[in-house]
């Protein structure tokens, strides 16, 4: 069996953000032609590249249960909110066995996706991205990417810039995050602190039914 390569990389850049609906069909039309890929899981061929439509269909049913009050469950999202985009496929290696199925892993920088969650502790009165266990917000996608990365062939560290083709792509989705977005304003005790993790702004008519943004005491400025 063929060993895949591992990707080498570092410094990420990282934007978390809660989107409503309509906002993340935006941006994923925004950053065509990349395409969303299911990255370090073992499926079925069809299903390593993932549609616009599924990623969508699934965000939606993600919100509509925050909307609801209620916690969505993680292991009927993660599959999708840990893809990756990438503007090519040359940015994998695609592993295939016997059974049909196949396993996609990056080797060249691409804007990897993560579940996201975000915290604040009383202690020091700090607001957290991607805290683990609880008490924790959920929050929306993690998107990542990085800015040193090892080239296999020569196994020198290079400055992840234009000549990597997913680098443009990540510059649209900080464009686009500042156009459409704001730094989230939190209430914290009748004060107002404005933190790095961003919310579109079609979250706000909603955000405060968010069901452990109550549970924790905390609200949003509207």
């Amino acid at each position: 069996m063929t060993i895949p390569p591992q990707m080498h990389a570092s410094k990420w850049l990282q934007i978390q953000a809660l989107l409503e609906v309509a906002e993340m069909d935006a941006l994923l039309k925004a950053l065509e032609p990349a395409k969303l890929y299911l990255v370090g899981r073992v499926c079925k061929a069809e299903e390593a590249l993932l549609s616009s439509e599924s990623f969508i269909h699934s965000y939606q049913k993600y919100i509509e249960t925050l909307k609801a009050g209620k916690v969505p469950e993680e292991a009927l999202y993660r599959p999708y909110f840990s893809s990756a985009l990438s503007v090519s496929d040359e940015a994998f290696f695609r592993q295939e066995f016997a059974d049909g199925r196949c396993l996609l892993r990056p080797i060249r920088p691409v804007i990897q996706l993560q579940l996201h969650r975000l915290g604040y502790s009383r202690l020091d009165e700090k607001f957290r991205p991607m805290v683990l266990g609880t008490p924790c917000v959920e929050w929306g996608i993690q998107f990542s990417y990085p800015q040193l990365f090892q080239e296999p062939a020569t196994r020198l560290v290079e400055k992840v810039g234009e000549m990597y083709s997913n680098t443009a792509l990540f510059k649209t989705l900080q464009r686009w995050i500042r156009a459409h977005t704001i730094p989230t304003p939190f209430i914290v005790d009748g004060k107002t602190v404005n933190v790095p993790m961003r919310l579109g702004k079609g979250c706000l008519e909603w955000i405060n039914t968010h069901p452990q943004l109550t549970e924790q005491g905390l609200q949003i400025k509207r």
